[in-house]
């Protein structure tokens, strides 16, 4: 039982380095940080948004809070992302 306790808190440290790095302005950490903790725990909610704001590419962006949607439909903040990412686009497009 250990052997599962020390893995949990070696994935979880994954996540909480990951946070630190973005925080900290280490986006490339935090992006290889998080993507390393969400292929462990594709269901982790906080993980996919944390993620969203350490990629730059709005496609990836878009799917790190449709993943996070996914996982709760109503968190606001992956919501309102969302609507960032649309509203990108939107003044990228020509006239």
């Amino acid at each position: 039982m250990a052997g599962a306790n020390s893995q949990g808190l070696e994935k979880r440290k994954l996540l909480v380095d990951g946070v630190q790095a973005l925080l900290a302005g280490r986006r490339e950490e935090a992006q290889q940080l998080l993507l390393s903790y969400v292929d462990q725990d594709e269901l982790n909610e906080e993980a996919w948004l944390w993620l969203s704001g350490a990629v730059d590419d709005l496609d990836d962006i878009e799917t790190s809070l449709q993943n996070c949607l996914q996982i709760n439909p109503n968190n606001d903040r992956a919501r309102q992302g969302l609507a960032w990412v649309a509203g990108q686009r939107s003044s990228r497009r020509p006239n």
